[in-house]
């Protein structure tokens, strides 16, 4: 907390409220900094859609600016910047979730939503029979 404190410019609500300090989670706009104790040990974001530093950080969202971006149209961007990468697909809770794991150790998780009126057997046959391209970046972070 103490590196970041004195390098970055000051998490949302520092100026008004300094106890945030003690807080475990500090946030830039929509992006998310979880400690353990002192200890940064994650970045995180699931608000891919409006992706925002707040008033202290200015983003370079890269292929991230792309609104729902798609599994196929994320490993173009990768591949074309010659970004290695891992990918895993894992059932968590019910959702199917696909991960690249990047040389960088960021992951990027897609999703595939199930539809409001759609019941979990039925989610889960579309899910299997879904091709990854319909799955849509929901979240990143770098631990």
């Amino acid at each position: 907390k103490e590196w970041i404190i004195h390098n970055f410019p000051d998490p949302d609500g520092f100026d008004r409220i300094p106890e945030i300090y003690e807080d475990n989670i500090w946030t830039y706009g929509n992006i998310e900094l979880h400690f353990s104790g002192q200890e940064l040990f994650m970045i995180f974001s699931d608000y891919l859609h409006d992706l925002d530093g707040g008033d202290s950080l200015a983003l370079n969202k890269w292929f991230l600016e792309v609104p729902n971006i798609s599994f196929e149209q994320a490993l173009a961007a990768l591949n074309q910047a010659h970004i290695d990468y891992q990918k895993t697909t894992k059932c968590y809770g019910g959702e199917i979730v696909v991960r690249l794991q990047l040389q960088s150790g960021v992951q990027l998780s897609f999703h595939l939503e199930q539809q409001e009126e759609e019941s979990y057997s039925d989610f889960e046959k579309r899910c299997r029979n879904t091709s990854q391209n319909f799955y849509r970046l929901g979240s990143f972070c770098l631990k």
